[in-house]
């Protein structure tokens, strides 16, 4: 089987809802967010392997339950801010901690203001904002990430940045329609130069409430807009959806999207043992379902994800946190000759992983976009590392990376040997 399940020795300890590695301070060392029912601790590292409260320091302060995490430089003045989801508070007159701009050296003020967050209304009535998965993209292509957010009851957005980085605006549109959204994975999955939008949700067609299942929102490339694709694709029927991610498997140069789903909950017994979803790309725009064929079956109550190739063979496995129980590993031992490229940026200032650069590799089939990104998948993110499929392709033409900031450059390398990772450094490093 191309997938094979490996033991983690890994045991759940206590209740956090999920856990962030960003180096906020840009002094080289990943320090440590999590999120919980109770609000956010953050935790500096000291470089020697320990790490100390930083939370009174770092100035964000949360009352509410906090979900998601992602993280971005959304006004381009060189380093990391953050921004938190939270569900189902009930506090529609209370619109804070969202929106956390850091000043360079790890402290942060409350920016929310410049976020416009929608509230919905539950089957029960309780009106409330019910964000679940955050990401910064710049799915417009003006050089300004955006703000692209999974949330439940109706009531995912698309928030554009505007005015130099300065707010954010509501750009949903009645395209936006997947009712319970909660997980996000965005990729140029049809390789045509811009962002697209994948959501999970919830997929029950006959038993009331109905719900019409996860979305693909293709970049129209027009007007900065999107289009349902759902159905076209192949890929709205996924259960009750979490964690998603873009990865290209099999290296055949197409995204596949994978993502690990399930509930437990009385009344809802069709959900308890999901498997989750494995759409392999056919090349052509659409995906099939081929978890079970290709060994990858996973029906725990899977919520965070994270898809990297972690023994660094050039082929992408995938780590999957199940609810209530140890994490889940599935090896990817995909046997075929197709080659790969695997690349890290080193950037400047206070963004040293370079989060939000786009890099453009080219081969004789043609183009491929990456956009580093933190934070995605549900309630989990994975390394910076971006890693393109290439197919058959045994020679890269070039490698362009756009570097972000207030006064952005790009740089060039050619001929790229495939088979291998690759370090990147800012031009002006």
């Amino acid at each position: 089987m191309p997938f094979v399940e490996r033991e983690t020795n890994i045991e759940l300890l206590g209740m956090d809802l999920a856990g962030y590695f960003v180096d906020i301070d840009a002094d080289g060392f990943k320090d440590f967010i999590s999120n919980q029912y109770e609000g956010v601790e953050v935790f500096k590292n000291d470089g020697n392997g320990e790490f100390e409260p930083w939370t009174d320091v770092s100035g964000i302060s949360h009352l509410r339950p906090t979900w998601s995490m992602a993280a971005g430089d959304y006004n381009l003045d060189g380093d990391l801010d953050l921004f938190f989801t939270h569900w189902g508070t009930g506090w529609t007159d209370y619109f804070a901690e969202y929106l956390w701009d850091n000043d360079g050296m790890g402290t942060f003020v409350d920016q929310t203001f410049r976020t416009p967050i929608a509230t919905a209304t539950t089957d029960t009535g309780i009106e409330s904002e019910y964000t679940f998965t955050p990401i910064f993209a710049d799915y417009n292509n003006d050089g300004y990430p955006d703000l692209l957010l999974a949330n439940d009851f109706g009531s995912s957005q698309v928030l554009v940045s505007v005015n130099n980085g300065n707010i954010f605006a509501d750009d949903t549109t009645e395209v936006i329609t997947d009712e319970n959204g909660m997980g996000n994975a965005v990729a140029d999955y049809d390789r045509d130069g811009d962002l697209d939008w994948f959501v999970t949700s919830i997929y029950r067609p006959e038993t009331p409430p109905v719900r019409n299942g996860n979305r693909l929102y293709r970049n129209n490339g027009v007007a900065a807009g999107f289009e349902d694709v759902t159905d076209e694709a192949g890929v709205r029927e996924g259960d009750w959806g979490w964690g998603a991610c873009f990865a290209d498997f099999d290296n055949d140069g197409h995204l596949d999207l994978f993502h690990t789903n399930g509930h437990q909950e009385p009344g809802q017994p069709e959900f308890e043992d999901d498997p989750s979803r494995l759409f392999m790309s056919n090349g052509d725009g659409t995906f099939t379902d081929r978890a079970t064929e290709l060994g990858l079956t996973h029906t725990a109550q899977g919520r965070g994800l994270i898809c990297t190739d972690y023994n660094t063979d050039g082929k992408i496995d995938v780590f999957i946190a199940n609810n209530g129980n140890s994490p889940t590993v599935f090896r990817n031992d995909h046997d075929n000759d197709n080659h790969f490229i695997g690349i890290d940026l080193i950037g400047i200032e206070q963004n040293l992983e370079a989060i939000g650069a786009r890099v453009t590799v080219r081969t004789a089939s043609g183009a491929q976009i990456g956009e580093v990104q933190l934070g995605n998948a549900y309630l989990s993110h994975g390394p910076a590392t971006l890693h393109f499929g290439l197919g058959q392709d045994d020679v890269i033409e070039n490698i362009d990376v756009w570097w972000p900031g207030s006064d952005p450059v790009t740089s060039r390398i050619e001929n790229v040997t495939v088979g291998q990772y690759i370090t990147i450094e800012h031009p002006t490093r």
